[in-house]
C-alpha cells in the first residue's frame, strides 16, 4: 500500500509539475519581473523539497533507520550535483541551479536558517536542565571526555586533512581544523533517545547518564562553536588573542544563559498575557528569532542565541505548549532544513577517492573517540565495562548541531566543499550505525553499575485499572480537563503511544494510555495529588451516572428515533456502498435473538465482508452490547450494532424473518427486519450517521412492507436500492 501511495504521489506531482512548465512556456512572452519570477521559482522548490523529504523520511522509517537520514539522502538527490541541474522547460539550468557557485539560492538558505534555529530553539525547550543538575557529576564528566577527545581528534585529523590537500603550515586555529573538531563534539540526543525510550531504558542509569551527558555535551559545543565563530570572524590567531575572543564567546552565553533562567518566569509570565495558547507558541518562537539577531550581531553564531532562549524557557509551565503548538511548523521547516542539507553536498567531491578515504577514517575516528571519550570516564563513574560501553556507543550519533555547523561554515565560506561533505558523511554513518549496536546492547538486563545502592529510582508508578476501553477514553478525558482546571498544562508527547506530560511549576507527571487502564509516572510527594485528582473523578462521574438515571429514559428517547422527519435536501452517506448485493437475505431461520444475530454474522462472512475466523470475536462483541441496551427499536425493526477489533472498515448487511421474533424492542413487539453493522473500534467511521440513514429509508411503514413482500435475495437488494435512492 505505502508503495502504491509513492507512486501515485510520484505521478501527481510529475503531471502538474510538467503541466505548469507547459504553460509557464506559453506564457514566456510576458513581462514577469525578476522577483515575480524568484519567487514562483522558490514556490516550486519548497513543495518539491516537501515531498522529496517526506518520501525519503518514510523510506528510512520502512527499514527501521533514522528518517533524518532519509531527509538528507532526498536533498542530495534533488540537488544542484545530481537531478536538480538537468534541464527542463522554462528551467534552462534546472530546478535548483546552482547561485553564483553556491549549490542553493540566499532564499531557499534562508528558510534553512530559520528551520536551524526553530531546530535549536526546540533543542533548548527539550533540555531538562533540572536532570542535567542532578545527575551533573557523572553527566559532566562523561560529557566533557567525550568533547574534548572528539575535538582533538577531529581538529587533528583536519589539520593533517588541510597539509596534505592545501599544503603550507598551519596550526589548530585554521578554520578546517576547527570546524572538523567543533562537528565531531555534538551527540545528536534524539535519536539515542528513541533507541532508549523502545528498550525501557530512558531511566535507567546508563540511560540518565547519556542523556545528561548528550545536554552536556551540546552545551560544550555550542560554545565551543561560539569561540571557533569569534576566532574566525575576528581572524586571530594568535593563542593569546584566541584566549581573549573566546573569554568573551563564554561571556556572552554564560550572561544570556544565566540571565534567561533566572528570568524565565517572567518571560513566562509575558508570554501567559498572550492567553491564546497558539499565540504564546509563537511569540516564544519570536523571542528566540530576536535573542537570534542579537547573538548574530555580537558576533556570535544565530543558533546559540536561539538555543539560549529555548533553555530559558524549559523549565516554566509553558513548556509543552510551546512544543506541541509549534509541532506544525516543526513538521514543515526540519525536514526542509535537512533536504538543504542534502542539496549542500557536491556528490562529484564526495564521491573522490581521496576524500572518500579521508571520509572513512573521519568517521572511524570520530566513533572511537567519542566512544572512548566517554565510555573511560564512566568507568570511574561507578559503572561497569557493560554499563560504561553502553554509554560509549549512545553518545556515538552525530546531527542535528553537527549538520548546522557544517552548514554555517559553509555558508560563511571558510569550509570547502569536500570538507563539508567529510563532515556530512561522518554525520550520516554515525546516525546509521549507531541504533541497531545499541539496540542490541540494550537487550541484556545485566547490572550495569559496580554498586547497585547508588542509583535508586525516585519514581513512584500508579495504575487505574478499568474495564474498557470506551471507559478509559472517557476518564482519560476528565482527567485532562480536571489537571488544566488545576492550572496545568498538559502535552501529547506521542499521540500513537497515547503518552501525556503533564506540567505546572516544579510539578511533573506523565500519563499513559492503555486500552484498559491509566498508568501516572509521579514523585512519591506527589502521588497523594494524583490519587485524589482520580478519586475525585470516579466520585464525579457516579454522580452522573445516578442522574441520569433519573433524567434520561432510554425508550423514550429509541422512540424518538423512528419520528417521520424529511431528509430537507441534506447530503446522506452512500448506503449502497457499505450494503453489498450478497449481504442480504429474506430467509432467515432463527427463533431467538441469538440465532437471528448469529445468522446475520454468517451472513457477512459468506458476503466476504468479514474472515471466518473473527466469527467468534464479533459474536461475543455483539452480545455483550446487547447485555448493555438491546438493539431491538420498533416497527419490527432491529439494528443490531457493534464497534469491534474485528474489522478496519464499515460493513453492513440486511435479514428478513416474515414471522417475528422477540428481539426486546423498545415498542414490545415482534422484529421481523434485521440490520446489522459493525464499526471499526481504531478508526473513524461514521457509522452513526450511516445508521440514521438506514432509519431514514425505514421509516415509512410503505418501505418497510415492500422489503417484507420481497420473494427473493435479488428483489430484496433491488428493492432496497430504489428506497435508498428515493
Amino acid at each position: 500500500m505505502a508503495r502504491n501511495k509513492v507512486l501515485s504521489l510520484a505521478a501527481i506531482l510529475l503531471f502538474f509539475f510538467f503541466f505548469a512548465c507547459s504553460t509557464a512556456s506559453a506564457a514566456e512572452t510576458g513581462a514577469d519581473s525578476e522577483l515575480v519570477s524568484r519567487t514562483a521559482r522558490l514556490v516550486l522548490q519548497v513543495s518539491i523539497i516537501l515531498f522529496a523529504a517526506w518520501a525519503g523520511g518514510a523510506l528510512f522509517n520502512k527499514f527501521g533507520l533514522p528518517s533524518v537520514l532519509g531527509e538528507v539522502l532526498s536533498g542530495v538527490i534533488i540537488g544542484p550535483y545530481l537531478l536538480g541541474s538537468i534541464t527542463l522547460p522554462t528551467f534552462p539550468s534546472g530546478v535548483f541551479p546552482l547561485y553564483e557557485g553556491f549549490p542553493v539560492s540566499p532564499e531557499l538558505y534562508a528558510l534553512s536558517v530559520i528551520a536551524s534555529i526553530l531546530l535549536l530553539f526546540l533543542v533548548g525547550v527539550e533540555t531538562d536542565v533540572d536532570l542535567l543538575f542532578r545527575f551533573s557529576v557523572a553527566g559532566l564528566v562523561v560529557g566533557i571526555g567525550g568533547v574534548v577527545v572528539s575535538f582533538v581528534a577531529g581538529a587533528g585529523l583536519g589539520l593533517f586533512f588541510v597539509r596534505q590537500f592545501y599544503g603550507g603550515t598551519i596550526s589548530f586555529t585554521h578554520p578546517i581544523p576547527l570546524f572538523l573538531g567543533v562537528v565531531s563534539t555534538a551527540t545528536s540526543v534524539g535519536i539515542t533517545a528513541r533507541i532508549l525510550s523502545n528498550r525501557k531504558k530512558l531511566d535507567s542509569p546508563e540511560g540518565v547518564t547519556i542523556i545528561s551527558a548528550a545536554v552536556i555535551d551540546d552545551v560544550l559545543g555550542i560554545i565551543a562553536f561560539a569561540v571557533v565563530i569569534g576566532i574566525i570572524r575576528s581572524g586571530h590567531v594568535v593563542w593569546h588573542d584566541v584566549s581573549l575572543v573566546s573569554l568573551k564567546a563564554i561571556s556572552i552565553w554564560l550572561f544570556f544563559t544565566i540571565a534567561g533562567l533566572a528570568l524565565s518566569r517572567h518571560l513566562s509570565r509575558f508570554l501567559k498575557s498572550f492567553e491564546d495558547r497558539p499565540m504564546i507558541a509563537v511569540m516564544s518562537f519570536a523571542l528566540a528569532l530576536l535573542l537570534a539577531g542579537i547573538f548574530e550581531k555580537s558576533g556570535l553564531a544565530m543558533i546559540i542565541g536561539a538555543y539560549v532562549m529555548g533553555i530559558s524557557l524549559s523549565r516554566t509551565d509553558i513548556k509543552f505548549v510551546i512544543q506541541e503548538n509549534l509541532s506544525a511548523l516543526y513538521r514543515y521547516f526540519i525536514p526542509l532544513f535537512f533536504c538543504v542539507m542534502g542539496m549542500l553536498i557536491n556528490i562529484n567531491e564526495l564521491l573522490r577517492p581521496e576524500i572518500i578515504l579521508f571520509g572513512l577514517i573521519y568517521s572511524a575516528l570520530a566513533v572511537a573517540s567519542k566512544f572512548v571519550g566517554c565510555a573511560l570516564p564512566a568507568l570511574f563513574m561507578n559503572f561497569n565495562f557493560r554499563g560504561a560501553a553502553r554509554i560509549g556507543v549512545g553518545m556515538v550519533p552525530r546531527g542535528e548541531v553537527a549538520l548546522i555547523i557544517s552548514g554555517i561554515g559553509l555558508a560563511m565560506g571558510v569550509v570547502p566543499h569536500d570538507v563539508f561533505s567529510l563532515a556530512v558523511g561522518m554525520t550520516f554513518i554515525t546516525t546509521l550505525i549507531t541504533p541497531p549496536m545499541l539496540d542490541v546492547m540494550l537487550k541484556s538486563d545485566k547490572p550495569v553499575l559496580r554498586k547497585e545502592e547508588g542509583m535508586k529510582r525516585e519514581i513512584k508508578i500508579i495504575k487505574y485499572a478499568l474495564p474498557n476501553s470506551e471507559t478509559t477514553e472517557l476518564i482519560l478525558e476528565k482527567v485532562i480537563n480536571a489537571m488544566e482546571s488545576e492550572g496545568f498544562f498538559v502535552h501529547c508527547v506521542d499521540l500513537s503511544e497515547n503518552l501525556y506530560q503533564i506540567r505546572k511549576n516544579d510539578m511533573f507527571l506523565s500519563l499513559r494510555r492503555n486500552p484498559e487502564e491509566l498508568v501516572f509516572e509521579c514523585s512519591d510527594s506527589d502521588a497523594p495529588f494524583v490519587n485524589t485528582v482520580f478519586y475525585e473523578i470516579i466520585a464525579e462521574i457516579e454522580e452522573l451516572m445516578k442522574r441520569l438515571e433519573t433524567v434520561a429514559d432510554k425508550r423514550k428517547i429509541g422512540k424518538h428515533i423512528f419520528d417521520d422527519v424529511s431528509s430537507n435536501g441534506k447530503e446522506h452517506m452512500k448506503i449502497l456502498q457499505i450494503i453489498k448485493p450478497g449481504a442480504v437475505t429474506i430467509d432467515l431461520k432463527g427463533t431467538t435473538k441469538e440465532e437471528i444475530i448469529s445468522e446475520l454474522v454468517d451472513l457477512l462472512i459468506k458476503s466476504g465482508q468479514l474472515p471466518r475466523g473473527k466469527r467468534e470475536e464479533v459474536l461475543s462483541d455483539i452480545m455483550e452490547r446487547e447485555r448493555t441496551m438491546s438493539t431491538g427499536m420498533q416497527e419490527g425493526i432491529a439494528m443490531p450494532h457493534v464497534k469491534t477489533l474485528a474489522v478496519d472498515h464499515l460493513v453492513s448487511g440486511i435479514g428478513i424473518k416474515k414471522i417475528g421474533i422477540d428481539f426486546d424492542s423498545l415498542d414490545k413487539k415482534p422484529s421481523n427486519i434485521f440490520i446489522i453493522t459493525l464499526a471499526p473500534k481504531n478508526n473513524q467511521n461514521p457509522y452513526l450517521q450511516f445508521m440514521g440513514d438506514i432509519t431514514r429509508v425505514l421509516i415509512k411503514a410503505d418501505s418497510r412492507e415492500k422489503m417484507l413482500s420481497a420473494s427473493s435475495d435479488a428483489e430484496l437488494y433491488t428493492c432496497f436500492s430504489s428506497l435508498s435512492a428515493s
